[in-house]
């Protein structure tokens, strides 16, 4: 069997402005209307992000725990950069898919 889909999740530990990170970072969508999160993904590793006002974050679509952890780390980074001080905590894999 070969992992196909990591979901993890993780807190920021701050609360975020959503309409913000949406203006500020290029790979990111948000539509209030739609869905409560912004839509961030990035491609190496290969995931998407759904990232709460809350801090709360959710990423899906990575291949191995490692790389689930490692995208993690690079959307803590985005939100990071457009201003607010995040903390990367309670990172958890919440489910694996394999086939």
């Amino acid at each position: 069997p070969k992992l196909q889909n990591v979901v993890s999740t993780t807190n920021l530990a701050c609360k975020l402005d959503l309409q913000q990170i949406h203006q500020r970072a290029h790979n990111a969508e948000y539509n209030p209307r739609r869905f409560a999160a912004v839509i961030m993904r990035i491609h190496e590793p290969k995931t998407t992000a759904l990232i709460f006002s809350s801090g709360k974050m959710v990423v899906t679509g990575a291949k191995s725990e490692e790389e689930s952890k490692l995208a993690a780390r690079k959307f803590a980074r985005i939100v990071q950069k457009v201003g607010f001080e995040v903390k990367f905590t309670e990172f958890k894999v919440q489910n694996i898919v394999g086939s």
